[in-house]
């Protein structure tokens, strides 16, 4: 879980102790360690209008790889680590452009 939690940090990504207010929120069925992923099968689309996701993951569907996971994916989804980044020729960074500006996790 520490890995998991590292890299969905470097993705921008954080995790919540409790879902807050006004938040989009949704559930995972499990995340992988090495990139910080959750995958989201059950999502509208909020999960990529809203301003602020909240992801519920549980802890004990966090996998390694990433290659440990592919037989889990049986329907349509999303894997989603944090919100998008983008930047132009002036490198003027801007978070969530295609996407929350946002995304939390929190563990059930």
């Amino acid at each position: 879980m520490d890995e998991f939690v590292k890299n969905l940090k470097i993705a921008g990504g954080e995790i919540l102790e409790e879902i807050p207010q006004n938040w989009y929120v949704t559930r995972a069925k499990f995340g992988v360690a090495e990139n910080g992923a959750v995958w989201v099968e059950e999502y509208t689309k909020e999960l990529f209008l809203s301003e602020n996701v909240a992801i519920k993951l549980p802890k004990n569907e966090i996998y390694e790889k990433m290659t440990d996971v592919m037989d889990k994916i049986q329907n349509p989804g999303v894997f989603i680590s944090g919100p998008s980044k983008t930047a132009d020729v002036e490198s003027f960074l801007v978070f969530g452009a295609h996407g929350p500006k946002r995304l939390g996790v929190i563990f059930i």
